[in-house]
């Protein structure tokens, strides 16, 4: 049984010692209701993503723990400098949260941006600019940058 994307198994059986009273041809008839062992429930986090991008495409993925992140045709620009090193511009992203906007002097100057991380794994990944103060600077807005240190190229790479 599958409630929200939680797997649910449930052994509604009786304890080894009950059955063999319950099934023996042997048995006297029984009155009553049977006797139940209480519900065993195992609860197991299935290894799944938010979002599953196409097969077909090349995409890239957390370098830690595989989840998708981006299609290659919303890269942008490959000529970004992140915090820790290179990173790579995209239009959109999946399988990211977002942290609280704060404003941070940047190599292009004043920008409003938030914390991007993995949503499978929380591993920090870069940052959205969610505004940009300096009027060359507006393309940016609602973009995603990622570290190539916290990403892998995925299926179709040759």
């Amino acid at each position: 049984m599958c409630v929200a994307g939680v797997l649910l198994t449930a052994h509604l059986l009786p304890p080894r010692q009950a059955l063999g009273s319950l099934c023996s041809p042997w048995a006297a008839p029984r009155v009553g209701p049977l006797p139940l062992a209480p519900a065993m429930v195992r609860i197991s986090k299935p290894k799944t993503f938010q979002a599953y991008l196409d097969d077909c495409h090349r995409r890239y993925s957390c370098a830690h723990c595989r989840a998708h992140l981006a299609n290659h045709d919303d890269l942008i620009s490959k000529s970004f400098q992140g915090s820790q090193g290179r990173a790579y511009l995209f239009n959109s992203v999946v399988n990211v949260g977002c942290g609280p906007a704060e404003e941070r002097v940047l190599l292009t100057g004043l920008h409003a941006v938030a914390d991007i991380h993995c949503e499978n794994c929380k591993t920090t990944l870069g940052w959205k600019y969610e505004q940009a103060f300096e009027s060359s600077q507006k393309y940016k807005e609602g973009k995603y940058i990622i570290e190539l240190n916290h990403m892998i190229k995925d299926n179709g790479w040759d």
